[in-house]
């Protein structure tokens, strides 16, 4: 008879692995957007813009038929003129036209008709003539005019604009980093010729902005945002930002009375801002938000506005801004204490601040700390659209908080089995299996935080390691107590020559008795099961002899 004994050994066929921590880059562009947000580049703009226009001319029919009533009686000389520059339009002699409409626009230039024309021809003639029909065509569009005659200038505009803003896009686009005060003060002529292009008052305004001139900005995107009949919707959300760069160091007293507590102070403070800013919405908002509050103690969280989401944002970002820009900057440079600190301040007086809650979550997570408010404050930043790392950052807390679950329990298992990887004995094999046991009591635990499908996975591998070890370990105990009964046996045939028969007759009983209690159990190997026949088979043959 032989037995294993204490040999046995685990082997892992796949390894269980702890999940990789998350890991998350702010972007640059993220962390120095300031106030006014994340905002596509000129050149960006120039494609969208050459994109979006048909590379065809449109035909404009000769307008001269349905024109020449609206004519006034002028004088043999001046209608003449006019008469034979209708004429060459009609028959196409556009250069001839443009010089008979000149000459008469000499004597006659308030004449609605010949300027028109005029810049009919000019749009037919091509080139820099099509600029000159825009400046002719200019004061057409503000002027009482017939109703037929307003809509062939709006038509003739219309279609000088789609053919000639691309290009003074591109241009400014090309330039405007070499050149970018030439190449601004050319756009801005041009915005003057077609104000009611959205895209061109965003361009200005931004460049107005980027050159350190705010106000001037805010005076350009506020007229674009009013005249704009293209891409008004981003003129008229540029406006709303750069109002609030502007109204920042007109409200840093009410902001600072605020932040101490003291609403009516703050209230106080507003009163006294410039006439000429004070009519603001977002200030109308801040004092209606003051008298709600009402004073504040020691760190109690302020209630949120009652605003819309846009006016409740301006409203957060005009009390907190520069501080959540300044931590941003704080973040890009690794100083995550410091702009915790920061924020720290900041989140109890605006708990709805996406902005600000996007850095804030990008701070603990860079800090390890405090992964479930982590995720609470990524939640917030999701909803915001000017963020686009937030539903990113998101992902990686999430990956985070499962792995916050997941790997101690991993890491439990793996340090368990390289407490028995050296020396197998039963008292480490009764650790181990209850080492074990309370591990799989978390499994179901662990399904819960599993989100991503390679934690499944993890928890999918562990639990079935944890049976797998289980299972290893009831065998490796019934090979060690066979091990056992093999050496009792032979230190009971050793005395079976000796006087006292009591002794070695009683012990072998209790060999037989274990013996067969132990062949009754589930799992037991081959080789278990052959000697534990054996041993039965010769402890029972010895017994009978002996009585």
């Amino acid at each position: 008879m032989t037995g294993t004994g204490r040999d046995h050994t685990f082997h892992e066929l796949r390894p269980v692995q702890t999940l990789r921590t998350p890991s998350f880059q702010l972007n640059a562009a993220t962390g120095h957007a300031g106030l006014v947000g994340l905002e596509p580049r000129p050149e960006d703009i120039a494609r969208e813009a050459a994109a979006a226009i048909s590379r065809t001319t449109q035909l404009l029919a000769p307008p001269v038929a349905a024109l020449a009533e609206l004519s006034l009686h002028l004088g043999d000389h001046g209608e003449d003129l006019l008469e034979d520059a209708r004429a060459n339009v009609a028959d196409g002699e556009y250069r001839l036209a443009a010089e008979l409409l000149t000459e008469f626009l000499e004597t006659s230039p308030d004449h609605q008709e010949a300027r028109y024309l005029h810049a009919f021809c000019l749009f037919h003639l091509a080139g820099e003539n099509r600029t000159r029909a825009l400046r002719v065509l200019r004061p057409l569009r503000d002027e009482p005019l017939p109703d037929d005659l307003r809509a062939r200038v709006g038509e003739l505009r219309g279609e000088l604009r789609r053919l000639l803003t691309p290009a003074e896009i591109a241009s400014y686009a090309e330039t405007s980093r070499s050149d970018p005060r030439g190449a601004l003060e050319r756009l801005a002529a041009f915005l003057e010729l077609v104000p009611e292009e959205g895209t061109l008052s965003y361009l200005v305004a931004a460049g107005k902005a980027d050159a350190g001139y705010p106000e001037a900005a805010l005076d350009i995107a506020e007229r674009g945002a009013r005249e704009a009949d293209t891409d008004g919707e981003r003129v008229a959300a540029y406006a709303r930002r750069l109002s609030l760069v502007v109204l920042v160091p007109y409200v840093g007293r009410a902001v600072a009375a605020f932040k101490d507590g003291e609403p009516q102070q703050a209230r106080r403070e507003l009163a006294a801002i410039a006439p000429r800013r004070r009519g603001a919405v977002v200030l109308d908002d801040f004092d209606a938000f003051l008298q709600f509050v009402g004073p504040r103690g020691d760190r109690t969280p302020y209630p949120q506005p009652r605003l819309t989401e846009d006016r409740a944002e301006d409203l957060y970002t005009l009390i907190a801004g520069p501080d959540t820009e300044r931590a941003a900057g704080m973040l890009a440079t690794g100083r995550f204490d410091a702009a915790k600190r920061v924020m720290d301040d900041l989140l109890p007086l605006l708990p709805g601040f996406r902005r600000l809650n996007f850095f804030y979550a990008v701070c603990l997570l860079c800090l390890g700390r405090d992964p479930d408010r982590a995720a609470v404050c990524a939640e917030i930043a999701v909803r915001d659209r000017t963020l686009p790392q937030a539903p990113e950052l998101l992902r990686a807390i999430r990956d985070w908080q499962e792995a916050m679950v997941i790997n101690p329990v991993v890491k439990a298992y793996v340090d368990a089995m390289e407490g028995v990887r050296h020396e197998v004995s039963p008292a480490s094999l009764t650790l181990l299996r209850d080492r074990l046991t309370n591990l799989r009591r978390r499994i179901p635990e662990l399904r819960r935080a599993a989100r991503s499908e390679v934690g499944i996975d993890v928890v999918r591998q562990l639990d079935e390691a944890i049976a797998a070890r289980l299972s290893e370990i009831e065998r490796a105990e019934t090979t060690i107590a066979v091990s056992e009964l093999l050496t009792r046996f032979t230190e009971v045939a050793g005395l079976l020559g000796r006087p006292d028969r009591y002794t070695p007759r009683t012990r072998l009983d209790d060999l037989l008795r274990e013996a067969k209690a132990l062949r009754t159990r589930r799992g037991l190997t081959a080789e278990s099961q052959v000697v534990l026949d054996q041993l039965i088979a010769a402890v029972s043959t010895i017994s009978g002899t002996r009585r």
